[in-house]
């Protein structure tokens, strides 16, 4: 984790490395797994299949305490490192005066290694987390 670190019942903006893996077995489609920064502060990861989360809980997040609308003091920056993302602005900051998503999605295995950065308004990097890492894997059964 980079970022400030908290003693009970203070807040601010800070970082956790995660894991995530997806693995879906279906008759068809894919396997997908999203990235969700909230505008509460929170970052949620939701998939199709049996998802494992690692170290995202269990608190998992950009700023603490979860505050509502917190997040139009803060912009984001996602950065792949090896593989790429299905959908989701790369590369860029984005406010998070909305909720930003990135997805990674297949119908075999794919592997998104990246970096998240947040910033304030006044372009100061805050925190930045890297060699996060979802995983999605699916396997198509017949019958």
């Amino acid at each position: 984790m980079v970022g400030a670190a908290f003693g009970a019942g203070e807040s601010g903006v800070f970082l956790s490395r995660f894991t995530s893996t997806n693995s879906l077995i279906s008759t068809g489609g894919s396997s997908d797994v999203t990235l969700t920064a909230n505008t509460n502060g929170t970052l949620t990861v939701t998939g199709n299949g049996n998802i494992f989360i690692g170290t995202i809980t269990p608190n998992p997040g950009y700023y603490s305490p979860t505050t509502t609308l917190i997040g139009n003091n803060y912009q984001i920056r996602v950065t792949p490192t090896s593989g790429a993302f299905s959908t989701g602005t790369v590369n860029s900051w984005l406010a998070l005066s909305s909720a930003r998503t990135w997805t990674v999605s297949t119908s075999s295995t794919k592997s998104v290694t990246f970096t998240i950065e947040i910033r304030n308004l006044s372009a100061v990097t805050l925190a930045t987390t890297t060699g996060n890492i979802i995983d999605c894997s699916f396997t198509n059964i017949s019958f």
